[in-house]
């Protein structure tokens, strides 16, 4: 007899509460309030010892955790939370808002379910279960909801992983072990949350199981494969029925017949906490989002039907394929319209039928040939037995073959995949004269095509992509295949061997390549600006070359003979593109000196050890400017020889910087390098230094040149001897003292070896007080100048001008005289008469 409904629910609800307060956790709630402080503490493992993460991971482009960084947890308004966002900052003292998390709100409702039932099953539901620290437990919950948030995890069942970058940062290696066993018992819990005995059901409207009369009772043992019995509660919706567990087994019984169906009902234990509790997420757009607290997850209910049974209908399946199972029938009669499907073996029985003739209909499977209906009998108490038999569907495909280069028999196909009976299809055809492979009876294809694809193609050819083929009934398909030969360019960069980029004056650029297919020459191509070449278009081969024809300025002809690498079995595709790089040497040569030092009034040269002589490319502009590479610093041996290094092809500045002291320097001079290994020699011979001297007359308080002839000056030697000159037309004179023309200015007749002097004024331009203070000077290359090409010295000579004072006196009689006393004038004047006469 059935139960009224709402004792039913009250059964329902009984045993849903028993459930719940089997595994009601001992802390239930949490304050929820509208903004959350955050702290952080560290994380501790069983020995005490601090915890850290074991590899350095990120997400979205942000690094979340760093390998070796001390592990920490979250705490909100001082209860444990957890982030949702790893990667994004949170400081102590930083304040969330409830339901501010933008990511929690963009979360699928699946995957703020399963975070919740990992808080469920993790520390915030299950704390007692789990072992370990709490910060042990609290780290496997983070993993998980980290993994499940980031959908590194799937949010439906059975909640596959699908990265483990969050597992491996902090339990790689085995590190973390107990934070690991947690996770794993977590996961298995949250895998198990939804499962039921093997023989329940999620749905209230499952076949009937049937209860068999042991001579005492109506019977049904029957056994949990999933082995999960000990966490459900079972209750029936017949009071007559009754239900109870032992070990693996439910044991269902009743001491009368039933009418109809009885429903048993089971109720899974799961972690339950207070109603009241939520789990909350807060958050901030700047910041970490986090989530706190837990929810109840809703109840997981399994059902059993059971009954007794009437007649029953036995159907045989058999099939040229083999495949008996899970093929469907439909069967009506007597009030019965139902579709039944094959089990293992092929068979189904169909039971509790009410005797009579019923319809049995095969509703053929697209890969089979159709069958026919059949009528059978079916007696109460007894089991009927219908046999039917399939015969699969076939069909033939029919390649067609063409090739670039007309080549198209004997070329082998391959076709395979699964047929739609199931099957595996693997077959093989190879082409006649006409260039056509033909499959015959082939089982037809199911939803998805086979596959085509040619055999071991010539490695001159491109494996022409595979096809996919549809084999349909009584048919013939057709299809064609081509054949591509491979081809090559070459794109060629020419560098310097040493460097990579063009030395000296040399050039990358003008250099002549030719293309060789084995010894002949099939193209040339010169390297442009940027010291490069690209090919056209040729068929792949294996003896393709590159090499040198006309090198380019300032190079050595490359001999080197470079493959191209344009073999067919090193690629797949039609056109290919093959990189190589061609080195080149620089043509280099040396530049030596020696370098004397003498006037040539005798037959020894004397070496000037120690003369420095700046070498770099001209193009540079300067030493400074100059690369390492292109530039040597010369210093002079004790026999005057120096020499540089190699340098790069290219026209050189010789620069002497220093020499002896009093001894000329030369002036710039260039050098070209262009013979490979050649040395350039010089011999270097500079005179003692010699120069005229230029006297300029300034004014003392001006600084201005004294435009007056007649200044005159004397010049004495650094032994304080007086300079004498000649000079012999239109007789010769002997001059000891200089005159300055009219422009201020004069230049001694003779020059003056290199030394110190001084030059004293002894006559002073009229106007001019003389002044007969010596005025030192240096005849040296590094105080001359040129004029004229001439080589000078110039010394400055200042005087001052001449000046006189004038005194007045005052009377009140008329001028009585004037007085004259050296440079100083004296007027007399009359007061009295306003008038001022000078005499």
């Amino acid at each position: 007899m059935r139960m009224k409904p709402f004792l039913k629910k009250c059964l329902t609800l009984l045993l849903t509460l028993t459930a719940v307060l089997s595994v009601l956790p001992a802390k239930l709630t949490m304050a929820v309030s509208e903004r959350a402080t955050i702290t952080f503490d560290y994380c501790y493992d069983g020995a005490g010892n601090t915890m850290h993460y074991q590899k350095t991971y990120s997400h979205n482009g942000r690094t979340c955790a760093y390998a070796g960084e001390a592990i920490t947890r979250i705490y909100a308004d001082g209860e444990n939370a957890y982030c949702i966002r790893p990667g994004m900052p949170l400081n102590t003292g930083d304040v969330l808002q409830k339901d501010a998390s933008a990511l929690w709100k963009g979360l699928s409702q699946q995957q703020r379910d399963t975070t919740n039932l990992v808080l469920l099953y993790g520390a915030q539901g299950s704390m007692a279960s789990l072992s370990g620290t709490e910060s042990e437990k609290v780290l496997a919950t983070s993993l998980l909801i980290w993994e499940v948030t980031t959908g590194c995890r799937k949010a439906v069942a059975p909640y596959d992983r699908t990265d483990s970058k969050f597992y491996e940062g902090m339990c790689a290696d085995g590190a973390n072990s107990q934070v690991a066993k947690n996770y794993n018992q977590i996961v298995t819990s949250m895998k198990n949350h939804k499962a039921i005995p093997s023989f329940a059901s999620v749905s209230k409207d499952s076949a009937a199981k049937q209860m068999k009369w042991d001579g005492k009772n109506h019977v049904l043992k029957i056994q949990d494969e999933n082995k999960i019995l000990s966490k459900f509660n079972f209750i029936s919706s017949n009071s007559d029925v009754k239900v109870s567990a032992s070990g693996n087994t439910l044991t269902v019984t009743s001491a009368k017949a039933i009418s109809g169906q009885v429903q048993v009902s089971a109720v899974k234990k799961v972690p339950a906490v207070s109603s009241s509790a939520k789990l909350v997420a807060y958050g901030d757009p700047a910041l970490q989002d986090i989530v706190t607290g837990v929810e109840n997850t809703a109840a997981v209910n399994a059902y059993m039907n059971v009954e007794t049974p009437y007649g029953h209908l036995k159907i045989v399946k058999t099939s040229e394929d083999g495949i008996v199972e899970g093929l469907k029938f439909h069967i009506t009669g007597n009030g019965v319209d139902q579709t039944v499907t094959t089990g293992k073996g092929g068979t189904m029985k169909v039971e509790n039928l009410v005797p009579g003739t019923y319809t049995v209909t095969e509703l053929t499977e697209n890969r089979y040939e159709t069958q026919k209906e059949q009528k059978v009998t079916v007696t109460g108490g007894e089991t009927t037995q219908v046999d039917f038999s399939n015969t699969l569907k076939r069909g033939s495909l029919k390649v067609t073959k063409t090739s670039e280069d007309g080549l198209k028999e004997g070329v082998k196909f391959r076709l395979y995949g699964t047929a739609l009976s199931g099957e595996a299809v693997d077959a093989y055809a190879v082409t006649d004269k006409s260039g056509i492979a033909t499959f015959l009876n082939i089982l037809i294809a199911g939803t998805k095509p086979y596959t085509l694809e040619e055999v071991d193609t010539a490695l001159r050819y491109v494996v022409p992509p595979s096809q996919q083929v549809a084999i349909n009934w009584k048919n013939v398909i057709n299809a064609t295949m081509t054949n591509t030969l491979k081809k090559f360019r070459i794109h060629a960069v020419k560098a310097d061997q040493e460097t990579g980029k063009a030395q000296g004056d040399g050039t990358l650029s003008g250099a002549v390549y030719g293309l060789y297919d084995k010894e002949t020459l099939i193209d040339t191509y010169t390297t442009d600006a940027e010291g490069t070449f690209t090919i056209k278009e040729y068929t792949c081969g294996d003896h393709w070359t590159i090499r040198e024809i006309t090198p380019s300025e300032g190079y050595l002809l490359d001999e080197t003979v470079y493959p191209v690498g344009a073999e067919a079995k090193n690629y797949t595709v039609e056109r290919n593109l093959i990189s190589r790089d061609v080195a080149e040497q620089v043509i280099k040569g040396r530049i030596s000196v020696i370098k004397h030092t003498d006037d040539g009034s005798t037959a020894i040269e004397t070496p000037e050890e120690g003369a420095e002589f700046q070498v770099y490319l001209k193009n540079a502009g300067s030493y400074e400017k100059a690369k390492d590479t292109e530039k040597d610093l010369l210093v002079c041996d004790s026999n005057g020889y120096a020499e540089t290094k190699d340098l790069p092809y290219g026209i050189y500045t010789m620069h002497q910087t220093k020499g002896w002291e009093g001894s000329e320097r030369i002036e710039d001079f260039d050098v070209f390098v262009s013979k490979n290994g050649e040395v350039y020699r010089f011999l270097i011979n500079n005179r003692p230094f010699e120069s005229y001297i230029k006297v300029v007359k300034q004014d003392a308080e001006t600084g201005k040149t004294i435009p007056l002839s007649g200044a005159g000056f004397q010049i004495y030697d650094e032994a304080g001897n007086l300079v004498t000159m000649q000079y012999t037309y239109p007789e010769i004179t002997l001059l000891d003292t200089f005159y300055t023309g009219a422009d201020g200015c004069l230049v001694t007749p003779e020059s003056l070896s290199f030394g110190n002097y001084t030059l004293v004024e002894v006559q002073a331009p009229k106007g001019y007080v003389l002044d007969k203070t010596p005025i030192p000077f240096q005849v040296s290359q590094d105080n001359s100048s040129k004029e004229n090409s001439v080589t000078i010295v110039t010394v400055e000579k200042q005087d001052l001008a001449q000046k006189g004072k004038i005194v007045l006196t005052k009377t009140e009689e008329d001028f009585s005289g004037v007085q004259v006393s050296g440079y100083d004038v004296v007027l007399v004047y009359n007061y009295g008469h306003g008038k001022l006469n000078f005499l």
